[in-house]
């Protein structure tokens, strides 16, 4: 189930429902992360909303999706959730794809930090919300 979070900033758009939205979301993720001022590394938060978003695309979009939403949030105790939304509401063997079984890219994501979970969207239509939480802190030389 969803866990709500106070909300301190957020920020929300729509990526492509193809491979485009790979670079698309580096360089909105980018820009819109130093817009909200998030005290963590920007490198990591940009490279696991990589990671969530390849994982939509491989995993959740239907050959119907024209678009699907990804927000950034800033949360009580400037926790970032990384969110993306998709069309699927299943994620069959969860456990196994952060545990690094099924592919590296949810593992990855959270060798830079990020505790991964998922949930049922919260729009019409149904679908999933795969949220990434990453703590602030240091950001490395």
């Amino acid at each position: 189930m969803m866990e709500l979070v106070p909300v301190l900033r957020e920020t929300r758009f729509a990526l492509p429902a193809d491979y485009s939205a790979l670079a698309v979301a580096r360089i909105d993720g980018r820009t819109r992360l130093t817009v909200l001022g998030w005290p963590g590394s920007q490198h990591d938060a940009v490279n696991v909303l990589y990671v969530l978003v390849r994982n939509a695309l491989e995993h959740g979009v239907t050959p119907d999706t024209q678009t699907f939403e990804v927000r950034l949030t800033v949360a009580d105790g400037d926790e970032l959730l990384v969110e993306v939304d998709d069309p699927n509401p299943k994620f069959p063997e969860f456990d196994r794809a952060i545990g690094g079984e099924l592919g590296r890219g949810l593992w990855e994501a959270q060798r830079c930090g990020a505790t991964i979970t998922y949930f049922p969207a919260d729009r019409e239509g149904g679908g999933k919300t795969v949220r990434a939480t990453l703590r602030p802190g240091p950001v490395a030389p």
